[in-house]
């Protein structure tokens, strides 16, 4: 086991400074958990709203990354303020990543919507624990425990919605810092990160609804990446959606609300770049609980 990790680390090394550190976790459920790209989203499903995220990346490659989220969000009373937390842990052979961020939004009506504007401010960690890493030619120079990164970060979002379409805008890391030590062992950089989506629901009879939707993700000294999907809504209980990420892998998606406040989710990317012979694709899976508020209609199923 220690092999894969140390295989999969240099890898990462070595892909490290044409990548550019692409950091925000790649969700491709996330059109149904906006809190996770956007804080501006926050509140906007008009109650207490609560999704855990699992995701594996890569099967069947040893170290491969996997991402855990718990994100939360809830109106105050029927004001126009709202708060959050969103909690991330990504972990990929030796290294752990931690995000934890503090969210808050304003709520405004605009024409015939609500635009909101999102602020986040937390912290990021990084550790790389050397002792999981097996060299062929030991370095005495690395070492022999964890070593550990902390930086503060600070994201901003907007988020437009009506009954049928909605629109964002956002930056959730606009703090570019450099985590390195000064004998390079642990060499992280963060980088800025921007979104843009949008999405609208067509009604096609009482049992079937379509909801196109498109996202552009662009990470500062990476090439942009956009995911463009479809999903259906049958019988307003179950969803069903296609999702292409372009430049690495197409999903599969389904989600399905078992009552006003349990809903589960899960996809499978298959990749179609140059990764694809080496691994079975990825995995996500969601669980979702939502609490309506008692003194506002909420529209179920929700759309956005």
């Amino acid at each position: 086991m220690k092999k894969c990790f140390a295989i999969v680390w240099l890898l990462m090394m070595a892909l490290f400074h044409q990548v550019k550190a692409q950091q925000t976790t790649l969700y491709s459920q996330y059109m149904f958990n906006g809190l996770t790209i956007n804080p501006a989203y926050a509140g906007s499903q008009g109650g207490v709203n609560t999704s855990l995220i699992y995701r594996q990346h890569w099967t069947g490659v040893g170290g491969s990354p996997n991402t855990t989220t718990l994100a939360i969000d809830s109106p105050l009373g029927n004001k126009r303020m709202s708060i959050g937390g969103l909690f991330s842990q990504d972990k990929i052979g030796a290294t752990t990543t931690q995000n934890m961020n503090v969210v808050a939004s304003y709520r405004i009506n605009l024409f015939s919507g609500t635009l909101s504007f999102g602020l986040q401010g937390g912290f990021n960690s990084v550790a790389v624990n050397f002792a999981d890493l097996t060299s062929f030619l030991p370095d005495p120079a690395l070492p022999d425990g964890t070593v550990r990164r902390n930086s503060p970060n600070f994201g901003a979002g907007l988020f437009y919605n009506t009954d049928h379409l909605y629109l964002g805008f956002s930056a959730p890391r606009l703090i570019s810092s450099d985590l390195g030590d000064p004998n390079s062992t642990l060499v992280v950089e963060e980088k800025r990160h921007y979104f843009l989506n949008a999405g609208y629901a067509i009604e096609l009879s009482h049992l079937l609804m379509l909801k196109p939707n498109i996202l552009f993700r662009l990470t500062e000294g990476a090439p942009l990446q956009a995911d463009i999907n479809l999903n259906a809504l049958i019988m307003e209980w179950i969803w069903f959606g296609v999702s292409y990420r372009t430049q690495e892998s197409f999903a599969l998606l389904t989600e399905i609300q078992l009552s006003k406040v349990f809903r589960i989710g899960y996809s499978y990317d298959m990749i179609t770049n140059s990764a694809s012979n080496i691994t079975n694709g990825s995995h996500e899976f969601v669980i979702n609980v939502f609490f309506e508020n008692k003194k506002k209609k909420i529209k179920t199923p929700r759309y956005f």
